[in-house]
């Protein structure tokens, strides 16, 4: 599942493209893909203008004219393919092996036309991946339990600190837990373990203010790199552009296991942590 970096990526190269722009035809043929009532989703949505595209979490969503939001999740296999009058192609998500110049595609399950003749194809191979529409009071609902953004400045260590000492949870674990911090997944939470020499099995109350304060500098850091990168490809994601995100060349430990330490140079080891595996460094790692 893509992390924060991979949904920041695709908000940031789609900014251009459909901002402004009025959606004047909408094509669902899976409708287990949308969270609405067909109709109610049509008819808020048919000739309506794109204002603002934003990301919270692991969430992408579309600010529209008429006060409503479309939210996407692309879980799995999701993509958001925009391609232009012309046939050239923006967008990302996941890499869905099929020439995306063949647009739409069996995987192609809600489809958005624009006034310029652009389309926005929402595809999904294994359709875990989901649209809503909703009003301003739902999307805050939506997103009330998500936790703070790692790379909003009003998120200090003083701050951070006291999120800790209030969770027994283990420290790799709890980062990904997204009531506590938003858009954080396996990739990250174990780099940003690592990065800050923290064992992932720590007790998050444990931690000291200054394990602490590196912990979320190690964290911010991460994902910035990530962004620029725009993103880790892992078996299939892919960025805006169809191309495979770079940050898979400085990751440190994951996807590492038996191979040497960075830093130490002793074999890195494996385990499992909330059903997921986590790699990590028992020298470094305190």
């Amino acid at each position: 599942m893509p992390e924060l970096p991979e949904v920041e990526t695709i908000k940031l190269d789609l900014y251009k493209l459909i901002v402004n722009r009025k959606i004047v035809a909408v094509e669902v043929s899976l409708l287990k893909q949308i969270k609405n009532p067909l109709k109610y989703f049509l008819k808020n949505i048919v000739g309506v203008k794109i204002k603002q595209i934003k990301r919270r979490a692991k969430n992408l969503f579309l600010e529209l004219d008429n006060g409503y939001f479309l939210v996407f999740h692309l879980k799995m296999t999701g993509q958001l393919i925009y391609r232009s009058k012309k046939g050239w192609l923006a967008g990302g998500g996941h890499s869905i092996r099929q020439d995306l110049k063949k647009l739409p595609n069996k995987y192609s399950h809600v489809i958005f036309t624009f006034e310029n003749g652009a389309r926005l194809f929402f595809n999904d191979m294994r359709q875990f991946g989901w649209v809503k529409l909703v009003d301003k009071k739902e999307l805050e609902q939506m997103f009330k339990k998500i936790g703070p953004e790692p790379l909003d400045k009003g998120l200090t260590a003083d701050k951070f600190m006291a999120l800790l000492v209030k969770k027994k949870t283990a420290i790799k674990s709890l980062l990904m837990e997204q009531d506590f911090v938003a858009g954080v997944g396996n990739i990250y939470a174990s780099e940003a373990c690592f990065c800050a020499g923290i064992a992932p099995i720590r007790q998050a109350n444990s931690l000291s203010p200054s394990e602490a304060k590196k912990l979320l500098l190690c964290l911010k850091k991460i994902l910035r790199l990530a962004i620029e990168k725009k993103g880790t490809s892992v078996v299939d994601y892919v960025d805006a552009f169809g191309e495979r995100g770079q940050m898979s060349r400085f990751l440190k430990v994951y996807g590492r296991v038996s191979q040497p330490c960075l830093k130490c140079g002793i074999p890195l080891k494996i385990m499992r942590q909330a059903q997921r595996t986590t790699v990590f460094c028992s020298h470094c790692q305190k």
